[in-house]
């Protein structure tokens, strides 16, 4: 059962559990965590949740696939200009 309450950060206690090295890789780096909404009916073609980057925090709410993908294409859009500037 998916909890009800949203908090602002749903990964705020990983910093501390990787290692520095861990950090930098790109296993870490492209790392999400997806949480859907009871309203998700995946035989109806309807995705809702909330989506967050692991390394950086940066979350959103999606209502589509599209809006998941559009989401996690931009996060790792800037990890790739952050490695290679």
């Amino acid at each position: 059962m998916l909890r009800k309450f949203y908090g602002r950060v749903m990964t705020g206690f990983t910093r501390s559990a990787y290692y520095p090295f861990m950090r930098e890789r790109w296993q870490y780096k492209a790392a999400f965590v997806i949480q859907l909404t009871p309203e998700t009916d995946i035989e109806a073609g309807r995705l809702e949740g909330r989506v967050e980057h692991v390394a950086s925090h940066q979350a959103a709410r999606f209502h589509s696939l599209d809006e998941l993908l559009e989401f996690i294409a931009a996060v790792l859009a800037e990890v790739r200009d952050t490695e290679h500037p």
